[in-house]
Order: C-alpha cells, then sequence, then structure tokens
C-alpha cells in the first residue's frame, strides 16, 4: 500500500518539528525568554515553562495527520496570545540576550506572525482554508434566513424562511407565548415531522403560510398570526468556516456577544451547525397575533427553549446554513 504525503503533511512536520524545538528549549534556555514575559504576570518562569509545555505538544500533535486540525486551532489560539510578551518586549523596548531590536525588526516580527496564523490555519483547514467538509454528503443542508422579534406582548417569534433544503422551499414559525407555551406553525405534515423532532413544542399547527419579500422586509401571513419584519443591510462574514471551527471559536464568540450557540446536539439526538453569512439588526417589526396587535419590538428577556440554542436576544435577521448529521 502507498502512502501520498501532500503539501499540508509537509508543510505540518516541518512546523511541528520547528515548534517542538523551540518549546524544548523554554526548558531548556528559560531565563533566556523570562525577561519579555509582562510585568503583570507573576513568576515569569513559570510562564515561560507552561508555554513551553504547548508549544512542544501542539508541534508534536501537528504531525499526527488525526490531530492536526485541533492543533493548527491551538496554534493560531496560542501565537496570538504570545504575541502579548513579543508586544511589551517591543513596547518597552527590552533587551533579548543583551541585544536591543529596532522597529523594523520588530515590525518583520509581526508580519511572520500573521503569516504563521495563517499557514497554521491552511495546514489545519480550519478556516478560511476549508475544502470539502468530510460527510458533508450525509448531512441535511437547510439555506435562508432566520428571523427573530419579541414583542411588548411578551410573544417571541422566530421564522425560518428557508430557500434551499432537503424539504424544498418552506416557510415555519416558531412561536412562544408570554406564559412560555411553545407553538410550530408549519405548512404541512413532512415539515412537522421533521423539525418536531429536532426541538421541543407544546403544540403543533398545520397552517398555510404566505411570504411576500421585498429587499431587506418580508411580510408573512398564516391563519394565527401576520408579521412584517425589515432589517437594516447589515454585516457579512466574508471567509469561509469550516465546522469545526463554527463548533469551538465562533460557538464562544456568538455565546459572549450575541448567547446563542452556533453548534449542539437536537432533541433526536443529531449534530447540528449554524453557519451565519450575514448579521443584521432588525430595524422594524409588527405583529398581530390571533387578531390582537402584539405591540412593538422588543428584546428577548425570556428564553424560548426550543432547542440547544436561544434566538439572539436583540431583534435580528441572520442569513444562515444549517448542517445536520
Amino acid at each position: 500500500m502507498s502512502t501520498r504525503f501532500t503539501v499540508r503533511d509537509l508543510a505540518g512536520l516541518g512546523l511541528g518539528l520547528a515548534f517542538m524545538y523551540v518549546g524544548i528549549d523554554h526548558f531548556i534556555h528559560p531565563a533566556w525568554y523570562e525577561p519579555i514575559v509582562p510585568e503583570i504576570l507573576p513568576s515569569p518562569r513559570f510562564w515561560v515553562l507552561l508555554s513551553g509545555f504547548f508549544e512542544a505538544t501542539l508541534g508534536l500533535m501537528l504531525i499526527i495527520p488525526r490531530t492536526r486540525t485541533i492543533a493548527s486551532l491551538g496554534m493560531v489560539w496560542l501565537l496570538v496570545l504570545l504575541y502579548w510578551a513579543n508586544f511589551n518586549m517591543w513596547y518597552n523596548d527590552i533587551p533579548l540576550n543583551g541585544v536591543n531590536y529596532d522597529d523594523k525588526w520588530h515590525i518583520v516580527r509581526l508580519i511572520i506572525q500573521i503569516v504563521l496564523i495563517f499557514t497554521f490555519s491552511w495546514i489545519g483547514e480550519i478556516t478560511p482554508f476549508k475544502g470539502k467538509e468530510s460527510r458533508i454528503d450525509e448531512m441535511d443542508v437547510f439555506k435562508g434566513r432566520i428571523s427573530s422579534s419579541g414583542f411588548a406582548s411578551g410573544d417571541r417569534i422566530v421564522v425560518g424562511d428557508w430557500k434551499e433544503s432537503p424539504l424544498g422551499s418552506f416557510t415555519d414559525i416558531m412561536w412562544a407565548r408570554p406564559d412560555g407555551h411553545r407553538t410550530l406553525i408549519a405548512p404541512n405534515q413532512e415539515v412537522v415531522d421533521y423539525v418536531e423532532g429536532m426541538y421541543s413544542f407544546d403544540e403543533i399547527k398545520i397552517q398555510d403560510i404566505t411570504v411576500t419579500e421585498k429587499e431587506r422586509r418580508f411580510t408573512l401571513s398564516c391563519e394565527s398570526m401576520d408579521l412584517d419584519f425589515s432589517w437594516k443591510k447589515g454585516w457579512k462574514i466574508p471567509f469561509r468556516r469550516s465546522l469545526f471551527f463554527i463548533a469551538t471559536v465562533e460557538l464562544f464568540f456568538a455565546k459572549l456577544f450575541f448567547g446563542t450557540r452556533t453548534h449542539g446536539t437536537t432533541r433526536n439526538n443529531r449534530k447540528e451547525w449554524y453557519a451565519i453569512d450575514r448579521v443584521s439588526n432588525i430595524t422594524d417589526a409588527s405583529a398581530t397575533i390571533e387578531g390582537k396587535d402584539a405591540g412593538g419590538k422588543m428584546p428577548m428577556k425570556e428564553p424560548c427553549k426550543f432547542g440547544f440554542s436561544e434566538a439572539p436576544k436583540k431583534p435580528s435577521s441572520c442569513e444562515v446554513r444549517t448542517h445536520i448529521l
């Protein structure tokens, strides 16, 4: 059986060995690195040894194909964190081995640091260098828009408007009443069976849903409610992200800034990823629910509890691709 080495394999081997060497050197000559440890951190030797441990360990993991992706992500974060020491050396003009370096040297070092970050991203195919996802052919992929808002009445509404999906083009509504009662409104039984298997509801309604779309606005009408959402152009995420990236780095920042989760497990134990392509704030939202005006748009102060992720607290409309395995 022949073994074929790729350019990524060779790059991972070379950089892995280089970082293992540097990491081990942190243990052999720790005093050489200690002067650039920021003063705010106690016990410089501890931080030198800790960083050396991670450099050597991640370097070894980078060489092994099975652990290369997580090692690449670890290297990216390690380089970002270690630049604090490099910047400290530059800003405070700290000599290294008795030598003070000028600004040009520090700029070149910064450029090398950035190049390494992108190189590790490429080696691990994490982002934006991810090619075809493994097992993508086994996944159900939904492409469309999720719009959500709370209202003065206490009702919270999440609308999925899907242009492409294994179920065809459709729109569904997840509605949480002020008392927490959760309702799914779907256009047919096929959609009900699929969505109810993944999320939790107290009531199911099958109704015709009519949607009229214009630029950054849609109106929706069904037996239970009439909705009108408008949103800003928003900001587009300008690069591809792997599902691994979405389930790790993006998950962290989504939880931190929006109170949402981009990856989790559904009610029927399937894995789901939300790949957000554009995020827009809703500028205006109105709802008539069962013949009553729901009042103006409001942040979602209470959770809806449909599934593992909540909608953003701030009324939002997002272009999204969901991957379900």
